[in-house]
């Protein structure tokens, strides 16, 4: 690959000084142009939609790029359908990254643990080390692009639209850093592109893994009461995974969790620190507090739709 020296920096955090690609497409794309100097641009999609709003906006701008997908084996079906089936109609080919080490399942098994805060092996092993690969191959330094938003959290908001990624070995662009949700739903909705069907159907906040280990009490009750097929599966493998790891502290290290002062491993970890998958569940089932049941059904599809504007209304217009 090709080395070039990547360009000036902007601070963490701040304003942009280059004009706003949502009031000023044609400037815009005469700044991104300049900056990307003639190098490769790589669009990360997820499946989501922050990067398909990334892929709409480089394309109503006039520049040219490729799309990649690390998939961890971990995706729902209808994220995995619409990466491979529907993105490539909207946003040209897809390349599908996949690691050599297997899928998110064979990691936990093999690891006898799941990702954490500390240990989160789903990314760096299932997503950057085949696109650091891919990445590798290329003739020329590309520019990898992501939809990363600074209203997603706190730690997104202080990354820079443009920032010189060492493990990559290229500069990694954020060009919707300073966008709202809503600004992106109406970048999609313009487009006439359709959103992922999880957005949809279940009113979904996240759709890369289903679910995330990271995921909160409100999304570990959507995929519960949408999809208990997956949450039994989640279960079986939780309690596989336990079982590997017991055997390994009893064989290996001469105890158990308890005598030497470890936990069982969780696939969850939301913030009340639940013991198993299925007390994750019952827990995402309470109201504020964790202790009463909470007896109002959430009505996922309403939520989504109406979220991005495409409810049917039932009437005639």
């Amino acid at each position: 690959m090709k080395n070039r020296t990547s360009k000036g920096l902007p601070i963490a955090g701040d304003t942009p000084d280059h004009p706003d690609a949502r009031t000023d497409l044609e400037g815009w794309a005469a700044y991104a142009k300049e900056r990307i100097d003639g190098r490769p641009v790589i669009v990360s999609v997820s499946g989501g939609k922050d990067s398909l709003a990334v892929g709409l906006l480089l394309k109503s701008a006039g520049i040219p790029f490729t799309c990649v997908h690390m998939a961890t084996g971990h995706e729902h079906p209808l994220t995995d359908d619409y990466v491979a089936n529907y993105l490539p109609t909207v946003l040209g080919p897809v390349e599908i990254l996949r690691s050599e080490l297997g899928t998110f399942e064979d990691l936990a098994r093999r690891w006898r643990m799941f990702p954490s805060g500390n240990r989160r092996f789903c990314t760096d092993k299932l997503k950057l080390a085949p696109l650091k690969k891919y990445l590798k191959t290329l003739d020329d330094e590309p520019v990898h692009t992501v939809g990363v938003r600074a209203g997603e959290s706190r730690a997104r908001a202080k990354l820079p639209e443009w920032e010189w990624a060492k493990r990559l070995d290229c500069d990694v662009w954020r060009p919707l850093l300073h966008w709202s949700e809503g600004d992106v739903i109406d970048l999609i909705k313009t487009s006439g592109a359709m959103p992922n069907p999880l957005y949809l159907k279940f009113g979904a906040r996240r759709v890369g893994c289903w679910p995330c280990i990271f995921v909160g009490k409100a999304d570990i009750r959507r995929v519960a009461d949408n999809d208990p097929e997956r949450i039994e599966y989640l279960a079986a493998l939780e309690r596989e995974v336990v079982q590997l790891a017991s055997d390994h502290y009893r064989d290996v290290k001469g105890g158990t969790f308890e005598s030497l002062g470890h936990t069982p491993p969780t696939f969850f970890e939301n913030p009340r620190k639940a013991k198993s998958v299925a007390e994750s569940v019952a827990w995402s089932r309470t109201t504020y507090g964790g202790k009463q049941l909470d007896m109002f059904q959430p009505n996922y599809g309403n939520e989504g739709c109406m979220r991005w504007g495409l409810c049917d209304s039932g009437g005639d217009e």
